[in-house]
């Protein structure tokens, strides 16, 4: 899981995109990476990681989307400071888009530097989303995005749960689904998430792809704190 400078989560509402996006920011400055979070989600008005930025700033990350006074705006006018996080070599840029075309889109503005840098553009998937269960709807979902963004999908994230009601069946049957559009697609499957060590199914444990701990942040606003 090294990364390139330049890592773009992308996934359809529900598909917990915004918490990896979030958590590998984390996971990178850890490392003691320099890292710059963009937030180009202009689909989802609930759960973007902007509503993190003051959480992620005592981290140490720089996170970055519309202009000042525009933060809870849909249509994307977005800060110049995104370009200065792109011409800067030594920082690790993470982009978390909204993964349908419309969001996909926005990524359009930013060809130049992902065609002189190489990128990820990674598919953040949870095949337990109304809509999502079968492997075709997810490839279907896969070359929309690429066709919006003109960017190339190299790997999906299995990030299969139903919440609280999550298990190692639950887990072990996502899988499946995931690694048969990853197939369909010919990219692999980068990590599988999990946020309960014990629900890891021994595939998992000892399977080729990495397990990759995510710690949530985000909550629906109806849920209350």
């Amino acid at each position: 899981m090294e990364a390139e400078r330049i890592t773009i989560f992308t996934g359809p509402f529900g598909s917990g995109k915004t918490e990896v996006a979030v958590n590998y920011a984390l996971h990178l400055n850890r490392q003691g990476q320099r890292v710059g979070l963009v937030d180009l989600d202009i689909v989802n008005p609930y759960f973007r990681s902007r509503s993190l930025a003051r959480q992620l700033k005592e981290e140490g990350i720089d996170l970055v989307s519309t202009q000042p006074g525009l933060e809870m705006a849909d249509l994307p006018a977005l800060s110049p400071r995104i370009f200065s996080f792109l011409q800067s070599p030594d920082r690790q840029v993470v982009f978390d888009v909204g993964g349908d075309p419309t969001g996909a889109r926005v990524l359009g503005r930013f060809q130049p530097y992902f065609q002189a840098t190489p990128y990820r553009l990674w598919l953040v998937v949870n095949p337990y989303r109304p809509g999502y269960q079968e492997p075709e709807r997810l490839v279907k979902l896969a070359r929309e995005v690429e066709t919006a963004s003109r960017l190339q999908i190299n790997g999906l994230i299995d990030n299969s749960n139903l919440g609280q009601l999550t298990d190692r069946r639950v887990r072990a049957e996502g899988a499946e689904l995931v690694t048969a559009a990853a197939e369909r697609l010919r990219v692999p499957v980068v990590f599988r998430t999990y946020t309960d060590q014990a629900l890891l199914t021994e595939p998992e444990r000892a399977g080729p792809e990495p397990v990759f701990p995510l710690k949530l942040f985000m909550r629906p606003p109806w849920e209350g704190e």
